[in-house]
Parts: structure tokens; C-alpha cells; sequence
């Protein structure tokens, strides 16, 4: 374009991205970038969460059905330990972590190996989960390696309920051969509630 004095203007439609251009540009696509990376995060962070927490609901349900299984097939038989001491029936808390130790009845013998129905069992807190410990044979024999079987925040604290119908936190029983009617167990979880059970205690002979 000619002005009247013969001169011409600059043209404002060159080619290309003036330098202000150019930084909104980067500056739209950092946001955009910064959006999606943000929303990715979450989604992924979500995903993790949901995971972790069906995971722990499903190790959970394993140890209750674990738990109540054991609990309800305890035998009132008292039982030696390697040294020939006798222990009662019910033995609960003691050195090492030692939460719960029994004597429980319909250990399946798939492979007929020379051992009796019988398993004497152990629960013990390791001060990051409960880990439960079998024994090859009731009377005179260690423990066996333990397996974890619930990961908790805490050590679990047990109550005991009499047959008089009272809740103690400790079991002392009047005779060796003596069990509780139920035990409640509290289980501290990770960020959350405590998980409370209640199961009855040797249900086929009481």
C-alpha cells in the first residue's frame, strides 16, 4: 500500500510468528500439558489407591476365614511343649509376640503322613503383621517357619469372653483345659478403622 506521499507502509501478513506469538503458544501448550500430565497423575494415583484397598480387603477375608476356621476347632488339650512343660489349653500373649497359641483339630492329611489330626498353632505379631506358625506335632516339637497372614499397623489386642457371659482382656482360666466362649480380636489397619471380629471359640466342643 502506497501512502499519499509516495511512500510504503510495512505489510502486516508476513510469513510466520512474531516472538510474543511464539510465547503465547508455548505458554498455552505448557498449560494444556501441565493439565494432562495432572489428570494423568490422578487417574494413575486412583488406580493404585483401588488396588491397595482391594487388596487389603481381600487379605482380610483370607485371614478371617483362616481365623474363625482355627478358632472354631479348637480342643480343649493341653499340650508340651520341647522341654516336656505342660501349657494350657489357651495360652494368650507371652514372650517373642506370641498373640494366641491352641491346640485345633481337622488338620487334613491328604498325603497319610505319620502325624495325627491334631496341629498345635501359633499366632504372633512380628511388629508388622500377624504371622501364623503351625507345629509338626502337638506335644515335644518347634514351631515350623511362620507365614504372614495379615499386615497391620499395630499389634492386635484380644478380648476373652467367659462362659459366665463377662468380657476380659486377659485369659486366665481356672482349670488348663478351660476356653473362652469367643474371642474378639482388634485389628489396627493402615489409615483407617480397626477391624473388630468376634468368633466363637471350639464350636465342636463346647
Amino acid at each position: 500500500m502506497t501512502s499519499l506521499h509516495g511512500h510504503r507502509e510495512p505489510s502486516h501478513s508476513a510469513n510466520g510468528f512474531t516472538l510474543v506469538e511464539m510465547l503465547v503458544a508455548l505458554l498455552i501448550f505448557a498449560m494444556i500439558a501441565g493439565g494432562a500430565l495432572a489428570l494423568l497423575r490422578f487417574s494413575v494415583d486412583a488406580e493404585l489407591a483401588s488396588r491397595a484397598g482391594t487388596d487389603r480387603i481381600a487379605a482380610s477375608r483370607r485371614f478371617l476365614s483362616v481365623w474363625t476356621a482355627d478358632l472354631a476347632q479348637i480342643t480343649p488339650r493341653l499340650a508340651r511343649d520341647e522341654s516336656g512343660a505342660v501349657h494350657p489349653a489357651l495360652e494368650a500373649g507371652g514372650a517373642g509376640g506370641m498373640v494366641l497359641r491352641f491346640t485345633r483339630s481337622g488338620w487334613s492329611n491328604a498325603d497319610g503322613a505319620a502325624r495325627p489330626s491334631l496341629q498345635k498353632v501359633e499366632y504372633r505379631w512380628d511388629g508388622k503383621a500377624l504371622v501364623r506358625a503351625g507345629y509338626p506335632f502337638p506335644d515335644g516339637a518347634a514351631p515350623e517357619p511362620a507365614a504372614a497372614v495379615l499386615s497391620l499397623a499395630g499389634p492386635p489386642a484380644l478380648r476373652f469372653r467367659g462362659r459366665d457371659g463377662q468380657w476380659q482382656r486377659r485369659w486366665e482360666p481356672q482349670r488348663m483345659g478351660e476356653l473362652p466362649v469367643a474371642i474378639e480380636v482388634l485389628l489396627p489397619q493402615p489409615g483407617g478403622e480397626p477391624l473388630r471380629i468376634v468368633s466363637l471359640v471350639g464350636v465342636n466342643y463346647q
